[in-house]
């Protein structure tokens, strides 16, 4: 792999700057890795180079390109997700459909569905489900 222009670094960094993730930056770039722009755009490499060097996490430790269905780990589509989550009864405080009887459905593990209701997986979504918990499982106050 070649060492990139000191030019090339710092419009990689802007564009990091601006919002783009650096496997967009790659693809404008095809000739480098992922690897090389992140190394450069977090001042790893070309320390001495001008433009604004990247925060380590400025995407809060996420993977933000990898998230959902764009994962290689994803077993649910942002369709099954949003169906999934928008199976809550507000009336009747639980869910309409159980975890397993989903799971059935899609052919994936009820902890698939419980960790995505609770918000530990899909947390991108953002749905006003998430964390929701049935009225019949929360903890009783003891008097």
């Amino acid at each position: 792999m070649s060492k990139p222009p000191g030019a090339l670094v710092v419009t990689w960094r802007d564009l990091a700057n601006e919002g783009s993730l650096y496997v967009e930056i790659q693809r404008l770039y095809p000739e480098y890795t992922v690897n090389q722009i992140r190394h450069y755009c977090l001042g790893s490499s070309g320390q001495k180079l001008p433009g604004p060097v990247q925060k380590p996490d400025r995407w809060n430790g996420h993977n933000v390109w990898l998230q959902g269905e764009k994962s290689p780990h994803a077993e649910l589509s942002s369709e099954q997700a949003n169906a999934i989550l928008d199976d809550w009864d507000e009336e009747a405080e639980k869910w309409t459909t159980s975890g397993a009887q989903w799971a059935r459905k899609l052919g994936v593990s009820a902890s698939t569905i419980h960790m995505l209701r609770r918000g530990e997986t899909w947390g991108h979504l953002k749905h006003e489900n998430q964390g929701k918990t049935p009225r019949s499982h929360r903890k009783k106050k003891s008097p």
